[in-house]
C-alpha cells in the first residue's frame, strides 16, 4: 500500500513538473536561438541586421521596469537583482527578430525568429568580478516590413448617401387672353363699416 502511495506521489510531482515547464514556454514564446553573441563596442540595429535586411531599432535608456513603445513596437520590461548582475524579462506586442543588451565595453546580441518574448536577458560577463555588467541600454531589433501599417476601418456602420430632391414641378396658367383684354383684380370683399365707393 505504501509503494503504491510513492508511485502515485512520484507521477503527481513529474505532472507538476511538466505543467510548470508548459508555463513558463507559455509566458515566453521564444528563447535566443542560440544563447547571446558578445559583441564588441556599441552597434546600432542597423549595423547588426542581416545582409540584405533592414532592421527598425527600438532603444531603451535608461533601462527600468515599464512599457516602452515607438509607436509600432511596444515592450514590456522586468529588471531583475540576481546575485550574478541585472537580468531582465521582456514582452512585445509584434515579432522582434534580435535584442542587444549593452553594458560594459560590448553587449550580448540575442537572436530569434520574431520572438514575443524571452526572459533572463543580461550583458556580458565583466571579468573584474565574474558578474555581468549593468544594463547600459537595450536595443529591440525589428522588421517593420512584417508588421501591420493600417489600421482596419469599420465597415459595420450604415452611410446614407441619398439626398431627398422634390420632383414636383409648380403648375402655371396657361389661359391666353384674347387682344384687347386685361385681368381684372379680384374685387376685395367691403369692410364692414366702411363707405363703399362705387365708380
Amino acid at each position: 500500500m505504501r509503494e503504491h502511495t510513492m508511485t502515485r506521489r512520484r507521477v503527481a510531482a513529474g505532472v507538476a513538473v511538466v505543467a510548470g515547464a508548459i508555463g513558463l514556454v507559455a509566458a515566453f514564446p521564444a528563447a535566443a536561438d542560440d544563447g547571446p553573441e558578445e559583441i564588441p563596442g556599441n552597434p546600432t540595429c542597423g549595423a547588426l541586421a542581416p545582409e540584405g535586411v533592414t532592421w527598425t531599432e527600438l532603444k531603451v535608456e535608461p533601462v527600468a521596469d515599464g512599457t516602452h513603445s515607438d509607436g509600432t513596437l511596444e515592450v514590456t520590461i522586468t529588471v531583475h537583482n540576481t546575485e550574478d548582475g541585472p537580468t531582465f524579462d521582456w514582452m512585445s506586442n509584434i515579432g522582434v527578430d534580435a535584442v542587444f543588451v549593452k553594458g560594459g565595453p560590448g553587449g550580448n546580441l540575442y537572436s530569434y525568429d520574431e520572438s514575443t518574448g524571452d526572459s533572463g536577458l543580461h550583458a556580458p560577463v565583466n571579468p573584474s568580478n565574474d558578474e555581468f555588467y549593468g544594463l547600459s541600454h537595450i536595443s529591440f531589433c525589428y522588421d517593420a516590413d512584417t508588421t501591420p501599417t493600417t489600421q482596419p476601418t469599420d465597415t459595420t456602420k450604415p452611410t446614407d448617401t441619398t439626398v431627398p430632391t422634390d420632383t414636383t414641378v409648380p403648375t402655371t396658367d396657361t389661359t391666353v387672353m384674347p387682344p384687347g383684354e386685361r385681368p381684372t383684380a379680384p374685387v376685395a370683399a367691403p369692410v364692414p363699416g366702411q363707405p363703399t365707393f362705387t365708380g
